[in-house]
């Protein structure tokens, strides 16, 4: 099972747990707007207390079963707890693929600062020395400028184009697709 809490230099990364919910809550209340063009509709019962708590027990199972982890973004300095950002390595396929899917989001009220490039880095870091495993992907709608630079920042590369790929905000939209291979990040870091 995945328990594991991520540290860098400001941030602490940290599997989501049932008591989390009112967190997560608040977080994708206040930041339903900004998050929107980027995610898939939600029903209303997503923006709930039993909503968050439903997805988090999905996350503990996940977690249990070695196939997924959603990680809650804080800052180090910030006394307060509040939950700034999301990163998860989800879809965990084992055998002969070894490959998991990273997706995340940040704050409105966070963004321009690097931290979810300096969050996504631990997690490749993590996904490759502790989950162990050989690849990880994503995939980014075009025009979301900033979360394609997060990916160059984190050296994945460009792969190619899904077409129609995700229904987002009720929209059959295209993504590009991106990856790296643990000898990749290994051959960075020579």
């Amino acid at each position: 099972m995945i328990f594991t809490d991520l540290k860098t230099k400001r941030l602490v990364l940290r599997p989501l747990e049932a008591e989390d919910a009112p967190r997560l809550l608040q977080y994708v209340l206040e930041n339903k707007e900004w998050l929107a063009p980027w995610e898939p509709a939600h029903p209303p019962s997503y923006f709930t207390m039993e909503g968050q708590r439903s997805i988090l027990r999905h996350c503990e199972e996940d977690r249990r079963n070695d196939s997924g982890v959603l990680l809650g973004i804080f800052e180090r300095s910030d006394g307060d707890g509040l939950l700034r950002g999301r990163v998860s390595v989800s879809g965990i396929v084992r055998g002969i693929w070894q490959n998991g899917f990273v997706g995340y989001s940040i704050a409105a009220a966070r963004t321009k600062r690097g931290y979810m490039t300096e969050a996504l880095q631990r997690v490749v870091q993590f996904g490759f020395e502790d989950l162990e495993l050989h690849r990880l992907q994503a995939s980014i709608v075009p025009r979301n400028k900033a979360s394609l630079r997060v990916l160059e920042k984190s050296d994945f590369r460009y792969e190619g184009r899904a077409l129609r790929y995700l229904q987002i905000n009720n929209v059959w939209e295209d993504h590009d697709l991106f990856a790296i291979t643990c000898e990749e990040k290994r051959g960075r870091k020579s």
